[in-house]
């Protein structure tokens, strides 16, 4: 997911928002989150959220939910939004 933060100054202004954002997936969604893109950049971040179940619509509803959640902060806009899913039977679940 990439983020934009229009309202940030510095390194530390996108911290507190990509922070926020975190503890509200790894709290309310129970899913990882991690921040993997534009480490550097005042105004934009890039984050990997993986969640994990057996049945692939409930793992793709279950993502539409956090990218809700995350476009629904007043603090960022979700730009860019890339989803895999990746089934471990072996069958592709497309």
């Amino acid at each position: 997911m990439v983020l934009r933060i229009p309202g940030s100054r510095s390194l530390k202004d996108r911290r507190r928002v990509v922070s926020s954002l975190r503890d509200r997936v790894q709290t309310r969604h129970r899913a990882a989150f991690a921040e993997v893109g534009h480490l550097e950049a005042h105004e934009a971040a890039v984050v990997a959220i993986t969640v994990v179940g057996n049945d692939s619509r409930q793992v793709r509803a279950r993502l539409d939910t956090i990218r809700a959640d995350a476009e629904a902060t007043l603090e960022a806009h979700v730009t860019d939004v890339n989803v895999r899913i990746f089934p471990m039977n072996g069958h592709d679940e497309s």
